[in-house]
């Protein structure tokens, strides 16, 4: 204690000279709102330029784990570029016109843009995905959003020009449908706010005879299929027994979301066409009743 008090006798001067800085800065700092605000102004600057060198420290050690995603696409994508280089091998000409003309007409279109997170909520009941691809990039409206991975992140609703915002399905006013993969029995996703990992799944035919862990795909025009929405924990009949409802957990871990694709349907105009005079129409007919 006798040392302690010594050395407080040596450095007095340094002691009091940093107590008297440090309430002049502070009543500097609170005297006007215009004070106030340059300093918030500069500390916001200051958080915010660490924060960006701890996220780039973040991506540079997760480039490992991306990299072998992007190596098991390529692999997948070699496969079947070698199915396809066997299939020309055995077709004619004639026929392999043929049947490129009718994929051409037959099957939607999609187009991926990759893009990463720039911010996102999940702790709120209205959660929604700031990203880094806006107008300029050819991102539109009511474009789907997956992993890399293809598990279901949600779609596009606003679009500035260098940035866009997704709706996720943890979202309590998120919409579409899904179906039990490798089957046709369809159902309804929706997000009751009570865990960002967890979606309940509804309307499931009584037919269809779900399982633990069975995989919910994505059912909407915006996605190609095979897009997972997540797997199912446990299931139920409703009260009425007329269809079962599911606990899903999520394929994709929101909290640690980072890089994304958009997905455009290049045909989802011709959709969005048809269903708005499928609207006009409905309500023609019920204005002239």
């Amino acid at each position: 204690m006798h040392r302690l008090l010594e050395f407080i006798k040596r450095i007095y001067v340094v002691l009091l000279f940093l107590l008297l800085e440090g309430i002049a800065i502070w009543q500097y700092a609170t005297s006007t709102p215009y004070t106030e605000a340059k300093i918030l102004s500069r500390t916001t600057a200051m958080g915010g330029y660490f924060s960006q060198k701890i996220t780039n420290i973040d991506h540079f050690f997760s480039l490992s784990g991306e990299n072998d995603l992007l190596t098991r696409r390529i692999a997948e994508l070699e496969q079947t570029l070698e199915r396809e280089r066997e299939m020309l091998a055995d077709y004619s000409e004639e026929a392999w016109k043929k049947r490129m003309q009718s994929e051409e007409e037959d099957e939607l279109h999609y187009i991926y843009y990759p893009a990463r997170v720039a911010s996102m909520t999940i702790s709120r009941m209205r959660n929604y995905i700031i990203l880094d691809k806006g107008e300029r990039d050819g991102i539109k409206k009511n474009m789907g959003v997956i992993t890399p991975d293809k598990n279901l992140v949600g779609y596009i609703i606003s679009c500035s020009d260098r940035y866009s915002v997704a709706m996720p399905v943890i979202n309590t006013e998120f919409t579409m449908g899904g179906c039990l993969s490798m089957t046709n029995y369809t159902c309804s996703l929706r997000w009751n706010g009570s865990s960002p990992s967890h979606v309940d799944v509804i309307d499931i035919s009584t037919y269809a005879q779900p399982e633990e862990g069975m995989p919910i795909e994505a059912w909407s025009e915006r996605l190609p299929k095979g897009v997972i929405v997540g797997h199912i924990e446990k299931f139920e009949h409703n009260a009425a027994k007329t269809a079962y409802s599911a606990r899903l957990r999520l394929a994709v871990d929101m909290s640690a979301l980072d890089n994304v694709l958009i997905v455009e349907n290049t045909h989802y105009g011709e959709i969005e066409t048809l269903m708005d005079n499928i609207e006009s129409q409905t309500s023609s007919s019920n204005n002239s009743l």
